[in-house]
């Protein structure tokens, strides 16, 4: 089975009020089961952030988020992502039905509560020890 790969346009809000389209790669591998990488593409000079799949299904009912990351539901059908820490987070947003509808094709792929079957544990633990 392949990643799923979704482009997804984030809403990037400015300081002054205004939006910038992003274009971003939404990516999924069932091999790395519990995350989802969002490429910001060449506009943010290849920049990128690794989510939590499971904090991104939950924050489509209701805000969830800690330390770098938070995420809440807005009343416009919108998601908003902070993403960064006390100095300069990014505050973004995204369509809901277009998340829900990336994440449902994850899902279908890999079932919630069986990630952990695709995790290639021995793989894992030999890279470690000859590390």
């Amino acid at each position: 089975m392949g990643p799923v790969i979704e482009r997804i346009t984030l809403h990037l809000l400015a300081h002054d009020g205004t939006t910038v389209d992003l274009d971003t790669d939404w990516r999924y591998r069932p091999d790395d089961p519990y995350a989802v990488s969002i490429d910001f593409g060449p506009r943010a000079a290849g920049a990128g952030w690794v989510l939590s799949r499971e904090m991104l299904l939950a924050a489509l009912h209701g805000p969830v988020g800690d330390g770098d990351i938070h995420f809440a539901p807005l009343d416009d059908g919108s998601l908003c992502l902070v993403l960064g820490g006390a100095g300069s987070p990014v505050a973004l947003t995204v369509d809901c039905v277009a998340l829900a509808e990336f994440l449902a094709t994850t899902v279908e792929l890999v079932p919630l509560g069986s990630e952990f079957e695709r995790i290639d544990w021995d793989g894992g633990l030999a890279g470690l020890l000859s590390a």
